[in-house]
Formats: structure tokens, C-alpha cells, sequence
């Protein structure tokens, strides 16, 4: 009975480290990322430039049918559930500027 015992222990070393081996080896032939050259303070400067801006975040509110930019004193109270990337894009939807009441189309 010992004998059987002592097989099995022998059988889950050699599995352990058969498997630690393969995942050493496995790890060490994934190429390690490049550093590449710094980069200068004026490329810097333009990298950020070049950046595109944030697109502005335009919340709605379902219950009123109207969309709040962030220039909106309401803009912090309404909930982000709804949101558009444009104000045409919530006219399409449906929704009026927040200040539609006060904003007079001019008439030719």
C-alpha cells in the first residue's frame, strides 16, 4: 500500500513540474515590449495638439423631452441615462434645447 502511495506522490510531482516547465517556457518566448526613444518636449507639445478635443456630452431628460448641454444650469441634475453626442443629434430624437422657450428663431 505504501508502494501505491508513493507512485501516486511520484505521478503528481513529475505532472507539477511538467506543467511549471511548459508555462516558463511559454512566458519567456512572448517578446517583451520595446522601449522605444524618448520623446522630445517639443515632439511632446505637438502630440498634444494634435489630440482631438473631448465630444461634448449632451444629457436629455425622458420625462421633460429636453436635452441639457453643459452650459445648462440643469446640466449637473440631470441624470447621464440618456445621452447624446450632439445637439442635432437630440433634435433628431426628439428633444428640445433646454432653453428652446427662451431661444426665438429669426423670422425673415
Amino acid at each position: 500500500m505504501l508502494w501505491l502511495a508513493g507512485q501516486v506522490f511520484f505521478l503528481c510531482l513529475v505532472s507539477f513540474l511538467a506543467g511549471a516547465g511548459i508555462t516558463v517556457l511559454a512566458l519567456r518566448s512572448k517578446s517583451e515590449p520595446r522601449v522605444e526613444d524618448p520623446v522630445t518636449t517639443a515632439e511632446a507639445a505637438e502630440t498634444e495638439d494634435a489630440e482631438e478635443p473631448e465630444p461634448m456630452v449632451i444629457k436629455a431628460s425622458k420625462k421633460s423631452m429636453r436635452y441639457h448641454t453643459p452650459d445648462s444650469p440643469y446640466y449637473n441634475r440631470v441624470s447621464a441615462n440618456l445621452t447624446f453626442i450632439s445637439p442635432e443629434e437630440a433634435e433628431l430624437a426628439g428633444y428640445q434645447a433646454w432653453n428652446a422657450d427662451k431661444v426665438k428663431a429669426p423670422t425673415a
